[in-house]
């Protein structure tokens, strides 16, 4: 009589991982950006705080950038009127797409 090979071990179950990444906030998201904006500080923050840091930083950089010459603008007069357009726009577009970033995600 021939014995029948033991039935193969069971391994253990694999331990699995959930993160969990909570939704994040459109309205945040531009308020982060018009906030410090309001202040002639910076933009790019709500775009960090979407995911896009690598597009916050260029737009944070970019708007530095763009007020350095504006300034040195201002010395030839054109610089007042096309300082507030550059900064009215960059508020109403970076704070448009930082809420658009969060949806995206």
């Amino acid at each position: 009589m021939d014995i029948p090979p033991p039935p193969p071990a069971v391994p253990p179950p694999q331990q699995v991982h959930h993160y969990y990444h909570p939704q994040k906030s459109g309205g945040v998201a531009a308020l982060l950006e018009v906030l410090p904006g309001l202040f002639l500080q910076t933009f790019g923050i709500g775009h960090m705080y979407a995911g896009n840091v690598g597009t916050g930083l260029v737009i944070m950089f970019g708007y530095w950038a763009l007020t350095f010459v504006n300034v040195l603008l201002c010395f030839v007069l054109i610089g007042f009127v096309t300082w507030p357009l550059c900064w009215v726009t960059a508020m109403i577009v970076s704070s448009l797409t930082a809420a658009n970033a969060c949806k995206s995600r």
